[in-house]
């Protein structure tokens, strides 16, 4: 697994302003990361972030961090395949431009697309917050490894986008 910057740098800030909160994140992580060991690099699905103003990607380290200790590997262009695709909602009007992507000329062939793997992110500031770090993992864990973490945020900080 990739070197977790952003999580080590927040852990050692939180360990030394409220413990009892450090020790669950660390417990958490630790539960997420255990649990997927012995899944390989090459098996973790690769996702991309968009955001919903211009469809842009969204990289930061701390999305890297959360798609990693949640089973996947973050991009950081379209052209890169993503075999899930997350678009951060910003306002209602995100699912009259959905259909926008579906045309983009190299997102129509990804195999997300291909595959029905588009995920409609409903929680603001996704990725942003480090005081959201957790909640943001366990969105992607559910979504990029459904089958080891279920969390109960689908339907309310999340939705899959189906296409017809």
């Amino acid at each position: 697994m990739q070197n977790l910057n952003f999580y080590t740098t927040l852990l050692h800030h939180i360990q030394q302003t409220e413990p009892d909160m450090a020790e669950h994140l660390e417990e958490e992580v630790n539960i997420l990361i255990h649990k997927l060991k012995f899944i390989s690099e090459d098996q973790r699905p690769s996702v991309l972030i968009l955001t919903q103003t211009g469809f842009h990607p969204l990289f930061n380290e701390q999305l890297a961090d959360s798609v990693a200790i949640a089973g996947g590997k973050l991009l950081t262009e379209k052209y890169d395949n993503p075999s899930l695709l997350f678009i951060v909602q910003e306002n209602d009007k995100l699912y009259a431009d959905v259909p926008d992507i579906l045309q983009d000329e190299i997102l129509s062939r990804t195999d997300a697309l291909q595959s029905n793997n588009i995920y409609i992110i409903q929680k603001r500031n996704f990725g942003t917050q480090s005081i959201d770090f957790l909640h943001d993992v366990e969105i992607c864990a559910e979504i990029v490894q459904p089958k080891y973490f279920v969390y109960g945020r689908k339907g309310t900080d999340w939705v899959q986008f189906e296409i017809a």
